[in-house]
């Protein structure tokens, strides 16, 4: 039985050259800029205390062993902070790990069978299922065995780490949609038609900055048919995604620039074409949830109606007969790393089934007979504090908010625990809170939408508010959110109030609620008829704020000591891609003209000129699957992939031996030029489609007439060879590891017609298992693939 994803093959070789990555930049050989490149799609971000990161771990479907929990522990205890965090997407984070210890940390989740990699970045990220998947009552099939095969597949293929952003996989076992599947990428709920198990189909939902509702895709597909339909919706994303605007680069930003009709029309002619490959289907493992019953002592329980109560608030039965489900109250998602180990050792003797992580930030203990609920009710009461209050309280969700991420406006856990202090006193009674607990209350600390604010029923979103001259931590109020198949809208904005009025606001909506609930099937029938004008009038009642004068504690955010400002906000690192190396790289040749144009120090002009056409010709290799490790190199590669082609006029090439040569006389003399160079590249970049292809019509902005071509002069390990029965193009993609090979094979298919032919050299292993069927997914055909010595020479036809 497996409950885990299986780890790609290439992953000590990728952690590895990420090792190596992190020594150039230490020894200043790479910038911080371009490390965050290949860091990032390792689920490593920087956090706002200075050198300190966060490493997300993949746990897809939110399965997590005793022996993986204690592993993760440890390893935060040794090189993080002291506590875990459980996220919202069912993963786990260690934070405050030093640069240093990163690999160690990477290593020693290997060891345990999981890994970061695709934990942030333009990535396939960590694939959700319901918590309760296999146990659920309501459910018409266990989702976990999909989450986990569709994990180990995508996870192997190289263009998962490619994509124009991050790409998000849900699954859900009924129409009640605890899996988030209308709201992911790609979202699939269970359905059996004719006694034949499937899937009804989800595309293009998503949260964040735009968040939306995802849109219908497909009534039924036969199980099988989970990867090809996931590579189909991959395929149209990779393709047709904007890689230049990160802010428009989801795909529910191409499914409304297509519209639906030509979004379907494009995913049927995928669809159609991955069916014509007779690729695999995902190799399915059913998963025994029947329970274990080892051999423990039977504990006291001395206060029974405090035993009755917990069973109450957290017990759940499985279908299984006899078998339970526990929730484990986490608080906000943060867990000792302690508590976390003694957790992990409590549940071995159950077995490696036996624990998931929530969309709530909570874990859940299933497979536990019923004899052992007494066992496990008194571990919790000592292990945990609060381990049997209202479970309400801890399904509050919260962000990290300003705390640690570099892009958070408003403190929003402190937000969060200051209204659970508020709810814990009890002004509302606990019997009262015991019933509330189906409702979804969602902060978050900017509107990015990590707490999940919009699709909760009462959520809010950090925002800067202004009185007189001085800005002061407030919050956007949302509500009104469904989720459920056929049903799913998100929530709509109602007011806005002061981070402050967190804990009262809540208080006083809850009781407005709760005065009329008898009238209202839940709480989310209630917003539909009266609520949300309730709460547009509450937040009315709180428009009004002291001044600074009046009481300054307005203007400080929860536990914080500093007058509220949002001057140490960061930079978001989700989106880091190629194309934050381009812009940075055009940022500094702006930098570098203003130098210029004011004039100052012009003994520093020559410098200046290098500096521009040293950016220039870097800015756009990457496209071309260049990473030249010298000048000359970097020169040469310019030459081959923009001048021998037409896209740069050949005037400029003799500027590049100029600036290699310190020959600052002749290129202050043709300073114009270098700045028409830099202009050109600029131009280029504008007219690039997400492929990376030029328009070429577009090009003839500016002159394109070249120098003869001199293969030899400028070697680019591209040979063009003569009988037409022969490949017309030979690459040497030969130490180039993966994904590289495949976006340079990519480029070298670009520049092909239909047909034509291409030769590809990679290394044995890696290269040669991975590269060929991507290949073979993208459309094209594999001729021939056959080993010469230590290498393999594979022969593609361009579709």
């Amino acid at each position: 039985m497996q409950i885990q994803y299986r780890l790609p093959d290439n992953l000590d070789q990728e952690i590895n050259e990420l090792e190596g990555l992190i020594a150039k930049c230490k020894q200043g050989e790479m910038s911080p800029a371009e490390l965050k490149l290949h860091r990032v799609p390792f689920g490593v971000y920087e956090q706002r205390k200075s050198d300190t990161y966060m490493v997300r771990v993949r746990c897809a479907a939110g399965c997590i062993t005793p022996e993986q929990l204690i592993k993760i522990a440890e390893l935060a205890t040794r090189y993080g902070s002291d506590k875990i965090h459980l996220t919202t997407r069912q993963e786990i984070q260690i934070h405050y790990v030093t640069l240093d210890n990163l690999i160690p940390v990477m290593r020693g989740l290997k060891e345990t069978g999981l890994a970061s990699r695709g934990g942030g970045g333009n990535t396939v990220r960590n694939i959700m299922s319901q918590e309760d998947a296999g146990i659920s009552l309501d459910e018409a099939f266990d989702t976990t065995p999909y989450a986990l095969a569709l994990t180990s597949r995508l996870i192997a293929e190289s263009d998962s780490w490619t994509l124009p952003r991050k790409f998000k996989i849900a699954f859900s076992g009924s129409s009640e949609d605890r899996g988030y599947a209308t709201i992911a990428d790609v979202g699939f709920i269970t359905r059996i038609k004719d006694g034949q198990k499937g899937f009804k189909v989800y595309v293009a939902g998503g949260l964040g900055a735009k968040s939306d509702a995802g849109h219908f895709l497909l009534d039924f597909i036969e199980d099988d048919q989970v990867y090809a339909v996931t590579t189909a919706v991959k395929r149209i994303f990779w393709k047709y995604g904007n890689r230049k605007n990160k802010h428009a680069a989801r795909l529910r930003f191409l499914w409304n620039t297509l519209g639906p009709e030509e979004f379907q029309k494009r995913f049927d002619e995928e669809y159609q074409a991955v069916k014509t490959q007779n690729l695999p289907p995902l190799t399915i493992e059913a998963i025994d949830n029947s329970g274990r019953s080892p051999v423990l002592r039977e504990g006291k329980i001395e206060d029974q109606n405090d035993f009755e109560l917990w069973e109450k608030r957290f017990v759940q039965p499985q279908k299984q007969k006899g078998i339970f489900s526990i929730i484990v109250p986490v608080h906000l998602g943060y867990l000792d790393n302690a508590q976390a180990v003694r957790l992990g050792q409590f549940l071995r003797p159950f077995g490696e089934n036996v624990l998931r992580m929530s969309k709530d930030q909570n874990f859940l203990i299933r497979n536990i007979p019923e004899t052992y609920l007494g066992n496990v009710y008194l571990f919790l009461k000592d292990t945990l504090d609060h381990f049997n209050r209202p479970l309400f309280i801890d399904k509050m969700i919260s962000c990290a908010g300003a705390s640690t991420c570099q892009l958070g406006i408003c403190l929003s856990r402190p937000a969060a625990n200051a209204v659970i202090k508020a709810l814990s006193r009890y002004e509302i009674p606990a019997k009262a809170l015991d019933t509330l607990s189906d409702i979804r209350i969602n902060i978050s600390g900017c509107p990015n939408a990590c707490g999940q604010h919009p699709i909760a029923h009462l959520g809010f979103f950090g925002k800067v508010a202004r009185k007189g001259d001085k800005v002061y931590p407030a919050y956007n109020v949302v509500a009104g959110a469904v989720v459920r198949d056929g049903e799913t809208k998100l929530n709509e904005k109602l007011g806005e109030i002061s981070a402050r009025d967190i804990p009262a606001f809540i208080q006083e909506a809850l009781k407005r609620y709760l005065s009329k609930s008898s009238e209202h099937k839940n709480f989310e029938a209630y917003l539909e008829r009266e609520g949300k004008e309730d709460l547009r009038k509450l937040c009315a009642q709180y428009k009004e704020i002291p001044s600074f004068e009046e009481d300054k504690n307005t203007y400080f955010d929860w536990d914080s000591d500093k007058l509220f400002s949002v001057a140490d906000r960061g930079k978001g690192e989700c989106s880091a891609g190629l194309f934050d190396l381009i812009d940075m790289d055009l940022k500094m040749i702006e930098e570098t003209r203003k130098k210029l144009d004011a004039g100052e120090a012009p003994e520093k002009k020559p410098e200046h000129l290098r500096t521009i056409v040293y950016y220039a010709a870097r800015a756009l290799l990457i496209t071309r699957g260049c990473e030249p490790k010298t000048e000359k190199e970097l020169h040469e590669n310019f030459t081959t992939h923009f001048i021998h082609t037409g896209l740069v006029a050949g005037r400029f090439q003799p500027l590049l031996e100029m600036a290699r040569e310190r020959n600052d006389a002749s290129l202050c003399a043709r300073a114009q030029d270098v700045l028409a160079l830099a202009d050109r590249v600029k131009l280029l970049y504008e007219i690039m489609d997400n492929a990376f292809q030029f328009k070429i019509n577009e090009c003839a902005a500016l002159p394109t007439a070249g120098v003869p071509q001199h293969p030899g002069a400028f070697p680019s390990r591209e040979i063009t060879t003569s009988p037409p029965s022969l490949p017309k193009i030979v690459k040497d993609f030969r130490g180039v590891t993966c994904p590289m090979n495949f976006v340079k094979t990519k480029m070298a298919l670009a520049k092909l017609q239909p047909r034509e032919l291409l030769e590809i050299w990679l290394d044995d292993g890696q290269p040669i298992e991975n590269v060929p069927g991507s290949v073979r997914e993208e459309g094209h055909a594999i001729l021939e693939q056959k080993k010469i010595n230590d290498y393999w020479a594979v022969v593609i036809e361009k579709k």
